[in-house]
């Protein structure tokens, strides 16, 4: 179940990104947003890795 934890944290950003229109207007907080969400999709590669679905 803890390799759900990561997919939602990036749904969740992805949602109030949109939701309160957060998007950056300038290049190094486009730079930081998208640093944010490949730190989220690694932890989710690791916690597939750690804790493979077909095994819990």
């Amino acid at each position: 179940m803890l390799y759900w934890l990561p997919r939602l944290a990036v749904f969740l950003l992805i949602g109030v990104v949109l939701g309160l229109g957060l998007l950056p207007a300038t290049a190094d907080g486009l730079a930081n947003t998208m640093v944010a969400v490949l730190i989220g999709l690694g932890l989710f590669s690791l916690t597939v890795h750690i804790f493979p679905p077909e095994h819990f």
